[in-house]
């Protein structure tokens, strides 16, 4: 279990290292800071971090809120990634 949690934790370091900074669902307003190709990166990432939280939740109910955490980093990395893409698509 100490090692799932460290290896999402670093996961995470990297994203944050790559210059994208995600906020909590609360913060989540107009504070996308990202460019469309890091939140493209941090989508495919966010993903596989969901799943494998999810298939160790199933083993550990406690690692729900973990999934939750993730699922919910990662519907605000979509929903900059569809704010970002409309931009570009109507500055064409």
């Amino acid at each position: 279990m100490a090692n799932l949690r460290t290896k999402y934790r670093t996961g995470f370091a990297a994203l944050m290292l790559a210059g994208l900074v995600l906020s909590s669902p609360a913060q989540a307003g107009n504070t996308c800071t990202g460019t469309l190709a890091q939140y493209t990166t941090a989508i495919k990432q966010l993903e596989d971090f969901v799943a494998k939280a999810q298939a160790a939740a199933e083993q550990n109910p406690l690692l729900i809120a973990d999934v939750e955490y993730y699922a919910s980093v990662l519907n605000d990395a979509q929903r900059c990634a569809k704010n970002l893409g409309s931009v570009a698509t109507a500055s064409r």
